[in-house]
């Protein structure tokens, strides 16, 4: 997984990150290829949360769902 985050500035996105004990890798908007991650995924608003395979097919969408698939995954 990945965090895209919309703060403006870096420390501020690892600073929520990081209250959140969050594991995954954290990317500002500013440098996404928003063509690419969100577009495709019709994001509407934060947070969303979707799971995806390395093809770029989306296997779970939801916090919940996205994140027992990615456990799921890792067994």
């Amino acid at each position: 997984m990945i965090h895209i985050s919309l703060d403006r500035v870096e420390n501020d996105a690892l600073k929520w990150a990081k209250s959140f004990k969050q594991p995954w890798p954290i990317m500002l908007q500013k440098n996404t290829n928003q063509k690419k991650l969100v577009a495709p995924y019709n994001v509407r608003g934060v947070p969303t949360y979707i799971l995806v395979d390395r093809e770029g097919k989306e296997v779970a969408r939801g916090k919940a769902a996205a994140l027992a698939a990615a456990k799921k995954d890792e067994a």
